[in-house]
């Protein structure tokens, strides 16, 4: 399957896989039975309603299954025990009194999600960066492990994050006694995909058990079946931490291979390449057998998965991994938001986005209730940080460009620093195009950084005729384009440069023609 059906049908085979996966235990919210089971309560951690909301966009409806089921285990790491945890239970008060945590901190809780475990390679990539932060010598990272909850069906796993969050919520409450802290502001919970709505729980038990709130709640592509256009009660929310940031990386509608939540739900929402699509993922995957349910929610977890990827890296990022907020990911790619200023404001996406984020508000720039969406490009591999520019090329008007005539083919160009050091090559259109003289282009583009920015810009043409259009055939005159002048605007260094071709020369295809600033003076 080569077209976009193949993904429609691919998810519309997971959702049948989901609702038919252990169909018979499924209880469905009771009509006209007034002795239905409609609240189901586990001591200490309260009861938990089936009605409304808890019925709004959802196709089942479960109970959690009961604290003995779960078996969630709470895996503690710090610089001491890297390799082997220390295992706490949510109600081992005498344990947690004695497990020689740190009081100083931060304090980080990590959460996986559905068909996951905190055995997963991702879970310890994180917590090692976290770990070997500089000044995090006091941190302690706990990883909050429900995989027995975390299996199909899916519905259940939904149900079962709401007891998890609660439980979640008493040990961080039993941790807070036990080290005698003022409040919470120490405690960051970081969570994937359904693990970022048991966040959500673990931040509103806290506040309504406990009278305490997270200091922070990070959500990574937050899921969306079951949690789209519901209530905030019913998913994460702004409300559930004093700063909730949110990593979008898969949002868009299931049937088109989605499953992270689109609509803002945080402080800051980043939304990287748009939020939807990840570069570097296949997003036509064609048919796999043996498991295919567990299969088919690996080929389609790229996306999904990214925001974890991009999170990590942001702990310790290679460049300062910057987004911008702009009306829309559209205004964004065509050049519209490209200053950090007022009516733009930049924030690091990821894990530093929270001081940023605090000094704008000491500056006056965001009102505590407003909410910010910011974009960013980013790379198809690692390192996935990248530096944005505005990339504005005129096509010279001069009579020798206008007697040669429009070209058809692409412009690549490399940045080079000060140093000689050079980024990857990027082109400016991804298709052929026509370049007419005296014609202007501006595009947003995205270049690995070198540490400095760029004094000069290789250029190359690559040029391609068509047999079918006379306006492409080059038969006395090499394939060329004559090109003014390049702008380039940084967006992370604030910098400008315009740069020219030496003595007005084309740039001649496949020949790298090297444009600096004092060309520009012919």
């Amino acid at each position: 399957m080569r077209n976009g059906t193949s993904a429609t049908l691919m998810l519309q085979t997971i959702m049948v896989l989901m609702e038919k996966q252990n169909t018979t235990h499924v209880t469905n919210f009771p009509t006209g039975f007034e002795d239905a089971e409609l609240e189901r309560c586990y001591g200490i951690y309260g009861c938990f309603s089936k009605a409304y909301p808890w019925t709004e966009h959802r196709p089942d409806n479960y109970f959690p299954v009961s604290p003995e089921s779960l078996g969630v285990r709470y895996a503690v790491f710090t610089r001491r025990n890297r390799h082997i945890p220390l295992l706490l239970q949510a109600e081992d008060t005498e344990k947690i009194r004695n497990a020689n945590i740190d009081p100083r901190g931060p304090f980080y809780f990590i959460s996986h999600g559905f068909l996951e475990g905190g055995h997963k390679i991702w879970v310890q990539h994180m917590t090692d960066a976290l770990l070997n932060l500089e000044g995090n010598a006091a941190a302690t990272v706990t990883v909050v492990d429900w995989r027995r909850g975390s299996q199909p069906p899916y519905g259940q796993a939904v149900a079962n994050i709401r007891l998890v969050g609660v439980m979640t919520a008493h040990l961080i409450h039993n941790i807070h006694d036990a080290l005698g802290l003022n409040n919470l502001n120490n405690f960051h919970f970081i969570g994937h995909s359904l693990g970022a709505h048991l966040g959500g729980y673990c931040g509103h038990a806290l506040q309504k058990k406990f009278n305490l709130k997270l200091g922070r709640i990070t959500g990574l592509d937050p899921a969306a079946p079951y949690f789209s256009n519901t209530v905030t009660l019913v998913r994460l929310d702004r409300s559930d931490a004093e700063y909730v940031d949110i990593v979008h990386s898969n949002a868009m509608p299931l049937y088109f291979s989605g499953f992270g939540i689109t609509e803002p739900i945080g402080h800051v929402d980043f939304y990287p390449n748009g939020g939807s699509t990840q570069p570097g993922c296949r997003n036509e995957p064609g048919y796999v057998g043996g498991e295919m349910y567990h299969q088919l929610m690996r080929l389609v977890s790229c996306n999904h998965e990214r925001s974890i990827e991009l999170f990590t890296e942001s702990i310790a990022p290679p460049c300062p991994m910057l987004a911008v907020q702009c009306h829309s990911f559209e205004d964004f790619s065509a050049g519209k938001c490209t200053t950090c200023d007022k009516k733009h404001l930049c924030v690091p996406m990821g894990y530093h986005s929270f001081s940023t984020y605090k000094q704008l508000q000491v500056n006056g720039l965001v009102e505590p209730k407003s909410h910010m969406s910011l974009y960013s490009l980013t790379g198809s591999n690692k390192p996935y940080c990248r530096v944005h520019y505005e990339v504005t090329l005129k096509v010279s008007n001069s009579s020798v460009s206008r007697v040669h005539g429009p070209e058809l083919g692409k412009v690549s160009i490399t940045l080079e620093d000060r140093n000689g050091n050079r980024s990857d090559q990027k082109f400016m259109t991804d298709e052929q195009k026509y370049y007419r003289p005296d014609e202007i282009e501006t595009k947003l583009m995205a270049f690995k950084d070198t540490g400095l920015p760029p004094l000069s810009v290789v250029v190359e043409w690559k040029y391609e005729a068509s047999i079918i259009n006379p306006m492409t055939w080059r038969l006395l005159k090499s394939p060329s384009i004559y090109i003014e002048y390049l702008k380039i605007s940084s967006i992370e260094y604030n910098t400008v440069i315009t740069v020219c071709p030496k003595t007005k020369k084309p740039v001649v295809a496949n020949m790298p023609t090297v444009m600096k600033t004092k060309y520009c003076g012919f």
